[in-house]
């Protein structure tokens, strides 16, 4: 694993997690190997969270995200130890196996909330608790708790090599409801022939100073959604939090 400056505990966090993910729930073969690495460096991530905080959390996994963004055309993550191997580079291993894994886990975990994540990752352990395990089985155990079909969302980021391209928009629009009353249509373009289930941040800035995040999930080819607004806005940013591994090209 990689050392943050701002979390000088990542490493050993990152190892002790190794307990876990790798020690007590093993992996079936060289292809799921991001099932060790990339647990473990989320789950160090998540303790940075708990002992740094939330800035610190958001640096960590905007480094991780560019890592991943940079290097994810050399080849998908169930390429496991073979990632870098012809050209001799082992920073495209780490980008992908332990960065790029740890990325997907954490937008999982944005895509279906904390409650059921939490579940299905208890779910797995338990379930593969002293065995080897592989991607299917991490499928199904959130499948089974979430109720939601996940194999297109592993088939693009665990066996493929793409990643998703977003165009957003966004309108002010008077509430069907309350003719006096704003929203705003938030609205995101795949422009990839293969779509994708990604979620992203969405940062409404108002004119008091305030903020307010709203997290959508992108699922469709075109996905809109309308947003209540609490005041005047001076701005939206999309992506701010770098959370999302996408390309996303906003229009306004």
């Amino acid at each position: 694993p990689v050392y943050f400056v701002d979390a000088p505990d990542f490493f050993l966090a990152h190892e002790l997690a190794h307990q876990w993910w790798g020690q007590a729930v093993g992996w079936n073969n060289y292809h799921e190997q991001w099932l060790s690495e990339g647990f473990a460096q989320y789950f160090a991530s998540l303790y940075a969270r708990h002992a740094q905080g939330d800035d610190v959390f958001r640096g960590i996994m905007r480094q991780m995200r560019d890592w991943a963004m940079q290097q994810s055309d050399q080849g998908p993550v169930y390429l496991g130890y073979r990632l870098g191997h012809i050209q001799g580079d082992k920073r495209i291993f780490r980008a992908l196996v332990y960065n790029k894994g740890a990325m997907v886990l954490h937008m999982l975990h944005r895509l279906l909330g904390d409650e059921v994540f939490f579940r299905g990752v208890r779910r797995f352990y338990t379930d593969r608790q002293y065995q080897k395990a592989g991607t299917e089985d991490l499928r199904l155990a959130f499948e089974q708790v979430s109720s939601v079909s996940l194999t297109r969302f592993f088939d693009r980021y665990i066996h493929s090599t793409g990643l998703p391209e977003l165009g957003f928009t966004y309108r002010l629009e008077t509430a069907p409801e309350e003719e006096s009353a704003l929203v705003v249509k938030l609205r995101f373009e795949q422009r990839t022939d293969e779509l994708y289930d990604v979620p992203v941040t969405v940062t409404l800035h108002y004119r008091t100073g305030d903020s307010q995040n709203v997290v959508v999930s992108v699922t469709e080819r075109v996905t809109e959604v309308r947003v209540p607004l609490a005041g005047p806005l001076s701005r939206v940013d999309v992506n701010r939090d770098f959370e999302a591994l996408a390309r996303i090209v906003d229009q306004n």
